[in-house]
């Protein structure tokens, strides 16, 4: 038979052991709730880019679609840097202010052909998040009909 002698601090042992293991578990799970939040977080920051790429691409397809020939739209020669923000030559900042980004969408218009003569546009455009490092930089080809 056991006497009060033979436990003394067993129970206490396995009690502090099961307190270590649940305070591991829960640290462990706050690490990953983290975690998640981050990653929700960046996913809506890649979609409000790419909703600002989307605009400065449709405001560029009106000024194409406006033009009354050709040659009446504003076109860059140099293939904008996709990796570098600060070397598109003649882009155009989207029109109308958005709010909540860092920097306001942009783009660029090229023809696709000799002189724009088939009316083929190659449009690209880029958006920006909340933070100046979630880019999306989205490209399309416009053709304007030729009456």
């Amino acid at each position: 038979m056991n006497t009060p002698k033979n436990q003394t601090g067993m129970v206490l042992v396995i009690g502090l052991v099961f307190l270590l293991l649940m305070t591991v578990m829960t640290m462990a799970a706050m690490q990953t709730s983290g975690l998640d939040e981050r990653m929700a977080s960046n996913a809506n920051d890649r979609n409000v880019a790419f909703q600002a790429a989307e605009a400065a691409l449709r405001q560029a397809e009106t000024v194409i679609n406006a033009a009354e020939t050709v040659f009446d739209v504003t076109v860059t020669t140099t293939d904008p840097d996709v990796n570098d923000d600060d070397s598109w030559v003649g882009q155009v900042a989207y029109s109308t202010a958005i709010n909540g980004i860092s920097a306001q969408p942009v783009y660029v218009i090229q023809c696709v052909a000799a002189n724009c003569a088939d009316g083929r546009y190659r449009v690209t455009a880029r958006g920006q998040g909340r933070i100046a490092t979630s880019v999306v930089v989205l490209e399309t080809i416009v053709g304007k009909r030729l009456d």
